[in-house]
């Protein structure tokens, strides 16, 4: 039995009759571990591993939440060239539904090298490809059939969708009583808040990275930038603090920290995305914000055990275990 945590309304359907729609960055990576300090590069050595994933805020999010049981329909943006074919194909093989992945001409897939080291930070070098061309013409025109939420992986990452386009389907949502999730872009953000005037109220959950939401609204704390963010009309505020954990801040209450479990990480990349989309599916299905809060830092732990962002084939009995043995 499920109560929709907007509407009070009880209804009985399994996950994957519901259906998540992720919208947003999707490239290829490829990821190299470990790498060693600069000074020490040799012009050829041997590595563990290279590998070539799907990645991106939304696919990263569309594939855990596949995972997890949801049917998930990613909207985004590659290229009509190899590299597109194989973000296309290594989705389809996790369980994402790619039929609104749209393939662009005459513009190459956005692909990133990503530089692990041996304890687990990473370097990123990447050029800009088809997903920052995601517009008003590639987006669905309504919410598909048994949306459960919409996540927006990420702000500042589909600039043309942003400006026009995206108001429309986010407002469907919201008339529904649909919840929308959303990231933000950690390589683009500016203090440019105008250009979100219109989403961000229509935004129900916005996760930012504290480092992210301080140079967003120009403050210089993240009290005063939740204030500001806030004052636009977001309705709740979960701001990620890494190793840290993460604050949930809600209008007229006092903030609350949640903590991370302590782990030595072997790749951090994408445990941002990964607190996303665990923090989304427990809101579906009736937790309360701080209950949803602990379990998504505890899958951003647990997915940084694994190297890429997205190689763990995460699940809820794989995360309990771990909230449990860390307890």
């Amino acid at each position: 039995m499920l109560k929709h945590p907007k509407r009070g309304v009880t209804k009985t359907m399994g996950k994957s009759d519901r259906t998540i729609l992720c919208i947003g960055i999707g490239v290829l990576d490829v990821v190299a571990r470990p790498i060693g300090a600069p000074d020490s590069w040799k012009e050829k050595q041997r590595i563990e591993s290279v590998m070539l994933l799907p990645g991106g805020d939304a696919a990263n999010q569309s594939i855990h939440l596949a995972a997890l049981g949801y049917h998930v329909m990613l909207n985004c943006c590659v290229g009509a060239d190899t590299n597109g074919q194989t973000v296309r194909a290594a989705l389809t093989a996790r369980g994402v539904d790619t039929s609104l992945v749209r393939t662009k001409e005459g513009v190459g897939t956005a692909t990133a090298l990503l530089l692990v080291s041996s304890d687990g930070e990473r370097h990123i070098f990447s050029i800009q490809g088809a997903h920052s061309t995601l517009c008003r013409d590639d987006l669905p025109e309504t919410l598909p059939p048994g949306c459960a939420a919409v996540s927006l992986g990420s702000l500042y990452g589909m600039p043309l969708a942003e400006q026009d386009g995206l108001a429309p389907l986010l407002r469907q949502a919201k008339e529904k009583g649909i919840p929308v999730f959303a990231d933000l872009d950690s390589a683009r953000v500016t203090s440019d808040l105008s250009r979100f005037k219109e989403l961000l109220p229509l935004i129900d959950y916005l996760l930012p990275s504290w480092y992210d939401i301080l140079p967003m609204t120009e403050s210089e704390t993240v009290e005063e930038a939740v204030r500001k963010l806030m004052s636009y009309g977001v309705g709740h505020i979960i701001v990620k603090r890494g190793e840290a954990g993460a604050v949930i801040c809600e209008e007229g209450k006092r903030p609350i920290t949640i903590p991370a479990i302590p782990v030595t990480p072997v790749d951090t990349t994408g445990a941002g995305d990964c607190m996303s989309a665990t923090f989304l599916s427990r809101i579906i299905e009736g937790d309360t914000i701080p209950e949803a809060c602990a379990y998504a830092c505890a899958a951003g732990s647990y997915s940084t055990l694994f190297p890429g962002a997205n190689t763990v084939q995460i699940s809820d009995e794989k995360i309990r275990e771990f909230l449990k043995k860390s307890s």
